[in-house]
């Protein structure tokens, strides 16, 4: 099942952390997630990371999130509490991990909406023919996440739902700006900002569902390339009176809304700074 990972880790010489780099958060997923024995250089990969972050309710410590898209597997990572862990030349402890997760069939049966915010809080960019795309482009952002979404989903989404889909989805709004990052492959211009999506209001209630559901895929597979890199990072917002069924049908429906796994009491100060996430500070 879809899952995702919130680590909060302790710095082990007691510093405070400073900047990782993109290949350092990959390297650390790739051992964390697939284990030693993994092709590490695979182009298609299951998992996502946001940039490491600090924690803002936890001073001198710092949070980060991985997620998970594999419908078949799910690696045990909440069993490596007390691990050390390295980025680069940097060693931390993991003090605790707090999960949560949705089957991809939750996803598609949340309620319909026709519009999106997204938040892309670390630098995000597309490929295409060789090029990279520094915008939120809706179809190059759509046909990605589907196509993500058909590597690993029990249920894929057939390629004429996809093409509608590519085909009527809108750039509505936009409010980004110009970001460099760099990676293995070199220098790249991204963008960071927010953008909103829409559908029309004609479209047909199976297009709106697979909106929806994608669009809350990005919060666990992040957008655009690089996601297995912290890049992408992608947080949304729903707004309740553009949902496209009744109040009665949605209110039906919520129950299917993912589960969130809720730290216990003793492990308030990890879920305090995971409710403030996108107020952190990348490192």
């Amino acid at each position: 099942m879809p899952r995702r990972w919130h680590l909060l880790l302790r710095p082990d010489d007691g510093t405070r952390p400073s900047r990782i780099t993109p290949a350092q958060l990959h390297g650390l997923a790739c051992a964390l997630l697939e284990g030693a024995g993994a092709d590490h250089h695979g182009q298609t990969k299951p998992f996502s990371i946001t940039p490491l972050l600090q924690a803002p309710q936890a001073p001198g410590y710092a949070l980060l999130t991985l997620g998970w898209l594999d419908d078949q597997t799910v690696p045990a990572l909440e069993k490596r509490v007390g691990e050390q862990v390295r980025f680069g030349g940097q060693f931390f402890t993991i003090e605790d991990i707090n999960a949560e997760g949705a089957a991809y069939a939750t996803l598609l049966a949340l309620p319909p909406v026709e519009r999106v915010t997204m938040d892309f809080l670390s630098v995000t960019h597309f490929t295409r023919s060789g090029r990279w795309i520094p915008l939120p482009d809706a179809e190059l952002l759509y046909t990605s996440l589907a196509r993500r979404w058909n590597a690993y989903a029990e249920t894929p989404l057939p390629n004429p739902l996809i093409t509608e889909l590519r085909e009527t989805v809108l750039l509505t709004a936009h409010d980004v700006k110009s970001a460099p990052v760099e990676i293995a492959q070199g220098h790249r211009i991204g963008f960071l900002g927010q953008a909103t999506f829409t559908l029309p209001r004609s479209v047909h209630p199976e297009v709106a569902s697979a909106f929806t559901a994608l669009s809350h895929f990005a919060e666990l597979a992040g957008t655009g390339a690089q996601t297995t890199h912290g890049l992408g990072w992608t947080t949304i917002t729903m707004p309740q009176h553009h949902a496209r069924k009744t109040d009665g049908e949605a209110a039906r429906r919520t129950r299917n809304r993912p589960h969130r796994q809720e730290p216990s009491e003793a492990d308030s100060r990890a879920s305090q700074t995971r409710r403030s996430q996108p107020q952190k500070r990348i490192l």
